[in-house]
C-alpha cells in the first residue's frame, strides 16, 4: 500500500510528527519539530525555524544562526551568511562566505581554494596552495612565505649573490633578502623590482682581505645625501653591513639607508724592525722590514710603550698582560733578567700597562698600580730606589685608570681626574711641580680633569676632559710647541699655541710631538732632522703645524736618534714617515728618510705603537 502523505498548509501551531516526510511547500510559521529525513529543499522561507535532532540531509541552503558544530561529517553545506560562533569540521570549496570578523573557525584540514576574512592563531593547518585574502593577520604563518601575493609581496626569501665582475645584476624574483659576497669591483643593478618592495642587502666578506668597491644604481636615493661607507673586507667574517631599499614604486626609484655595520678586529698582531732583543715576538732576533706576524690570537691592545724601550706588553682580549723583548733589568716583571723573544704572559690580569726604558708599570683589573723593574733614581714610585723584578704595587687605592712612562719617569692618571707623577725631575721639571726636585712617591699636578698623559724623555703632555692639550719640561727645537725660544723650558702644565679645545690624543717622543683632534686634522711641532714632522721638509717648528688630510684617528712616536712617527686612518689605512732605521717603517726600506707620510701595505690597521728603532700594529686581518 502507498505511503500516506499529507500537505501542510499554514498550520497555526508547532507540529511535532516524527517520520514526517513532507512533500511540496511548506509554509508553516509556528515552527517545525522532528526529525526531517530526505531533501529540505521545500523551506523556502528565510525566517524558517528549525528545531532539529540530527539533520541527515545531504544538502542544506539557507542561513544559519548558533553552534552548528553538529552537523555530521560529510555534509555539503552551501551557506550564505554564517554567524555561528564556532565551526567544526572540514571545509571544501569557497569560503569566501565567512564574512563575519568574530568567527571562530577550528578547522580540521582547509583546503577551500580561497579564503577571505579575519585571521586568528597559528595557520599552519592551511595545506595545497590556499589564496588568502586577509584585512589584520594575527596569526602565526609557517613557511617561507614565497607564495604570498598582494600587500605581503615581501618574500623575505635569501638571494645568495656573488659578484665576481665588473657588474652584477641581482633578480628579486629570488628573494628580497640579498646576502652579497663580492671578490670583485662591481656596479650593482636590480631585476625583477616590482616582486619587492622591500630589500635587505647583506654585505659579507669574500675569500681574501682586498679592498673592494660596490657602485649602486642611480635609482637609490640615500639618506644623508650619499651612499654608506662600507667596513673593510675581513676574512675572520666578523664584518658585514646591512643596507635597507625602500621602494614605493616598484623599483623606479629606491630610497636607502645603513641599518647596521660592524668590523671586528680578529685579534692578529703584527711587528716590524729592530729584534736584537726579541722584542718583535719571532722566537728570533732578525730584523725585518715588513711587518710580521706574531703567534697567537685574540690580542686587544697595547701599552703605553714608550719611544726609547727595548721591550713591549700587549694584552689579550681576556685582559692577560703579555711580554717580549729586553729584560736585563728586571722589566719584564717574570722575576728574570731573561730577555724573551716570544709572548710571555706576566701573572695576573691586567687593564693597561706601560713600557719605559729600564723599568714597567700595569694597573691591574682591580684598580691598584704596580710597578717593576730598575729603580735607581726612585723612578718606580715605591718611595725607596730598590729595584725589582717582580710587581710592587705603589702605595695604596684602587682608582687608578691609566699609567705611562718614560726614562726615569712615571705617571698616572686616577679615575677621579687626578694626575701624578714620580721619578728623575732635575734637568727640566718634567714631573711639572713647578721645580726640579726628584719625587720616589707620586706628587700631583694641579687639576682634577686630566684624561690622558705621554711622557717624553725631557717632557711630558697631557689632555683635560675638556679637550685642551698641555704640555711641561724641555723646550729645546720648539717641542713644548709654545712658538717660543727654545731655551724656554718649562717646569709647570702651561697650554699648547693655539690652545683649542678638539684635541683627541696625543704622543711625545725626545725632541718632538704630535697629536689629532677631533675634526680628523693631524699636528706636529719640534725637531725635524729627519722629516719627522711630515711637512715635506726638515725644519723645525716650535708651534703646530698640520699634516695633510682630515681622517687621522690615532698617531704615535718611536726612536730617539732615529725618530720614526706611526698613524692610521679612519678608513683602516696606516701611514709612517721619519727615519726607517733597521725596517721601522714598514715599508720594505731601510734607513731611508721620509718627510711625508708613506702608506704601508693593507687597509684594514687599528692599534699602533711605535718604540726604539720599531713599530708594533694590531692588524683587523
Amino acid at each position: 500500500m502507498p505511503e500516506p502523505k499529507a500537505q501542510l498548509i499554514d498550520p497555526q501551531g508547532p507540529i511535532d510528527v516524527p517520520g514526517l516526510s513532507v512533500t511540496g511547500v511548506t509554509t508553516a510559521t509556528g515552527g517545525f519539530v522532528g526529525a526531517v529525513q530526505g531533501a529540505a529543499t521545500g523551506l523556502a522561507s528565510t525566517t524558517a525555524n528549525l528545531s532539529v535532532g540530527i539533520v541527515t540531509a545531504t544538502k542544506f541552503q539557507g542561513n544559519t544562526t548558533g553552534n552548528v558544530s553538529g552537523l555530521a561529517d560529510g555534509t555539503n553545506i552551501n551557506v550564505g551568511i554564517i554567524t555561528s560562533t564556532s565551526f567544526t569540521g572540514d571545509l571544501v570549496g569557497n569560503a569566501a562566505g565567512l564574512s563575519t570578523t568574530t568567527a571562530n573557525i577550528n578547522a580540521g584540514i582547509m583546503s577551500a581554494t580561497s579564503f577571505a576574512g579575519n585571521f586568528t592563531g597559528v595557520a599552519s593547518g592551511i595545506t595545497g596552495t590556499p589564496n588568502i585574502v586577509v584585512g589584520i593577520m594575527t596569526g602565526t604563518l609557517k613557511g617561507d612565505g614565497s607564495s604570498l601575493t598582494g600587500i605581503a609581496a615581501t618574500n623575505w626569501i635569501t638571494n645568495n649573490v656573488t659578484a665576481n665582475s665588473g657588474t652584477t645584476a641581482i633578480d628579486l624574483a629570488l628573494g628580497n633578502v640579498v646576502k652579497f659576497t663580492q671578490s670583485a669591483n662591481t656596479t650593482v643593478s636590480f631585476a625583477n623590482t616590482g616582486t619587492s618592495n622591500i630589500v635587505s642587502f647583506i654585505r659579507v666578506k669574500d675569500s681574501n682581505d682586498t679592498t673592494r668597491t660596490l657602485t649602486w644604481p642611480s635609482s637609490i636615493k640615500w639618506n644623508g645625501g650619499s651612499a654608506p661607507n662600507l667596513v673593510q673586507i675581513n676574512p675572520s667574517g666578523e664584518e658585514f653591513d646591512l643596507i635597507t631599499l625602500l621602494t614605493r614604486d616598484e623599483g623606479v626609484t629606491w630610497y636607502g639607508w645603513l641599518t647596521s655595520s660592524i668590523n671586528k678586529v680578529d685579534g692578529s698582531l703584527f711587528a716590524v724592525g729592530f729584534n736584537d732583543n726579541g722584542q718583535l715576538g719571532q722566537n728570533n732576533t732578525t730584523k725585518y722590514s715588513s711587518p710580521v706576524q706574531i703567534s697567537g690570537s685574540n690580542w686587544s691592545s697595547f701599552a703605553n710603550n714608550n719611544a726609547r724601550a727595548n721591550h713591549m706588553f700587549t694584552f689579550k682580549d681576556d685582559n692577560t698582560l703579555w711580554f717580549m723583548g729586553y729584560s736585563q733589568n728586571g722589566e719584564s716583571g717574570l722575576s728574570s733578567y731573561t730577555d724573551r723573544s716570544s709572548p710571555t704572559q706576566v701573572p695576573g690580569t691586567w687593564s693597561t700597562a706601560a713600557a719605559g726604558p729600564y723599568m714597567s708599570f700595569g694597573i691591574r683589573t682591580n684598580g691598584t698600580l704596580w710597578a717593576w723593574g730598575y729603580n735607581g733614581t726612585g723612578a718606580l714610585g715605591l718611595n725607596n730606589k730598590t729595584s725589582t723584578l717582580s710587581p710592587v704595587q705603589i702605595g695604596g687605592g684602587s682608582d687608578w685608570s691609566t699609567v705611562d712612562s718614560a726614562s726615569y719617569v712615571g705617571s698616572a692618571i686616577k679615575t677621579d681626574g687626578t694626575l701624578w707623577m714620580w721619578g728623575n725631575n732635575q734637568s727640566f721639571g718634567k714631573l711639572g711641580q713647578n721645580n726640579r726636585t726628584n719625587y720616589s712617591s707620586p706628587v700631583q699636578i694641579p687639576g682634577t680633569t686630566w684624561s690622558s698623559v705621554s711622557c717624553a724623555f725631557y717632557s711630558t703632555a697631557a689632555i683635560k676632559t675638556d679637550g685642551t692639550l698641555w704640555v711641561w719640561g724641555n723646550n729645546d727645537n720648539g717641542g713644548l710647541g709654545q712658538n717660543s725660544p727654545e731655551n724656554s723650558k718649562r717646569s709647570s702644565p702651561v697650554q699648547i699655541y693655539g690652545g683649542g679645545t678638539t684635541w683627541k690624543t696625543v704622543g711625545m717622543a725626545a725632541y718632538g710631538s704630535a697629536a689629532v683632534k677631533t675634526d680628523g686634522t693631524l699636528w706636529t711641532w719640534g725637531a725635524n732632522n729627519k722629516g719627522q714632522l711630515g711637512q715635506n721638509n726638515k725644519t723645525n717648528y716650535s708651534s703646530p703645524v698640520q699634516v695633510p688630510g682630515t681622517t687621522w684617528d690615532d698617531v704615535d712616536l718611536g726612536g730617539t736618534s732615529a725618530p720614526l712617527v706611526v698613524a692610521v686612518k679612519t678608513d683602516g689605512t696606516l701611514w709612517s714617515w721619519g727615519y726607517t732605521r733597521y725596517g721601522s717603517a714598514g715599508n720594505n726600506t731601510s734607513n731611508v728618510q721620509y718627510s711625508s707620510p708613506v702608506q704601508i701595505p693593507g687597509t684594514d690597521w687599528s692599534n699602533i705603537s711605535a718604540t726604539n728603532y720599531r713599530s708594533h700594529y694590531i692588524s683587523k686581518i
